[in-house]
């Protein structure tokens, strides 16, 4: 059954299965279409015939998988191909026996994760490949990744389950993206449950606060001390931190400020931190002390025209001095909120002067917030009520 529609958004949505299996055909772009399954399963495809007469349809992609808008540029392209003479069906046959994980990978690393993610995560994305999938299913040929390989691999990492469920986002996206180039016709990762994982939040105490900030003051390494420093005071990420730049501060004014390229952070849009008079005391002096910072880093690494890396060695020193062994780097941050919610700030201004991506990640520090509502209600009984009871 065939009809024909403009295919937008809407369009798909509106669509329901009646138990016939029809294609519903895009007015704008010949050949491209929407299929609908009697099972109400919804998945785009193209129709064309090649120039020796063969009439072929070839599916693109599931609806959920691909957008409308993908699936329509990926419909151009290949119908492009076909007005050159060119049979994309038979090219995808081909392809589909030929390509191996590790070809996808490769593919994936040049086509989505270098231009598309910041390099932090594709750091993050090739440790997961080398350590986790590389010997386990890189010699596997793309269409022949089944659900059952990806469970069992999923099922061997119980044990680190955030590790886990990074694997299989990594892996999931690899494979909508084999869908898309044509190398499988479903993506075998769908469906299959996260771990559940823990939440670790790890504040300091106000002595355990003092202690710290004891230790980083004799520090010898003074870059990794700062950085600490400008963490603590700002609560900004490990890697904003470490790939500051001195033209990002304007500490001049009556308003300092960090202006944060989209680059430096996690959501992909600038954020802006106003400083304190501490944390524009500190870039100030360590501007002043800073070895070569005409190169433009903040923190140096030891090629000046580089930032620092990371800041593994020291902080691993400055936490055994300190006794703050479980305590991690980004528990600073965390640290930051409880200071912050402890005085009284709102969620929705904490969230973004950190820049979270959304407001359920703020929502974590809520239950700090019973801690002064309790505190001020302890005080009432005691002033009102002293001896309950006694009247």
């Amino acid at each position: 059954m065939k009809q024909n529609r403009k295919l937008t958004k809407r369009v798909v949505d509106s669509e329901d299965a009646n138990g016939l299996d029809r294609k519903v055909f895009d007015n704008a772009l010949a050949g491209f279409h929407l299929r609908i399954k009697p099972s109400g399963l919804k998945s785009f495809a193209i129709q064309y015939r090649t120039r020796g007469g063969r009439q072929r349809s070839l599916t693109l992609g599931r609806y959920g998988t691909l957008t409308v808008d993908e699936a329509r540029h990926e419909a151009r392209l290949l119908l492009t191909q076909v007005a050159k003479g060119e049979d994309p069906s038979l090219d995808r046959n081909t392809k589909r026996h030929s390509v191996s994980m590790q070809g996808l990978w490769d593919e994936y690393l040049v086509k989505h994760a270098k231009p598309k993610k910041a390099p932090r995560s594709v750091v993050e994305d090739e440790a997961i490949w080398r350590l986790w999938l590389n010997k386990t299913i890189g010699p596997i040929k793309v269409d022949q990744l089944g659900r059952k390989d990806v469970e069992h691999l999923h099922a061997s990492m119980q044990h680190v389950p955030s590790r886990a469920n990074r694997m299989l986002a990594l892996l999931s996206k690899m494979m909508n993206l084999a869908v898309l180039w044509g190398y499988c016709e479903k993506n075998p990762c769908m469906g299959i449950p996260k771990y559940r994982e823990v939440c670790r939040e790890r504040f300091l105490t106000s002595d355990e606060r003092e202690a710290l900030a004891s230790v980083l003051g004799k520090e010898s390494d003074r870059c990794a001390a700062n950085a600490t420093w400008l963490a603590m005071l700002t609560g900004a990420r490990r890697g904003e931190v470490l790939n500051a730049k001195w033209d990002q501060f304007h500490l001049d004014g009556h308003a300092p400020i960090w202006i944060l390229p989209a680059s430096n952070t996690k959501q992909r849009r600038i954020n802006r931190k106003l400083l304190s008079a501490q944390a524009v005391m500190l870039l100030s002096e360590w501007k002043q002390e800073c070895p070569n910072s005409d190169a433009g880093w903040v923190f140096p690494g030891k090629d000046p025209m580089l930032p620092r890396p990371d800041l593994k060695g020291p902080w691993r020193r400055i936490r055994k001095t300190a006794k703050l062994e479980d305590f991690r780097f980004h528990d600073l941050r965390h640290d930051f909120a409880s200071l912050a919610v402890g005085d009284g700030w709102s969620l929705s201004m904490i969230g973004k002067y950190l820049g979270h991506n959304s407001v359920q990640t703020t929502q974590r520090y809520a239950h700090l917030q019973d801690d002064p509502l309790r505190a001020m209600a302890e005080r009432i009984g005691t002033l009102a009520y002293d001896k309950p009871g006694n009247g």
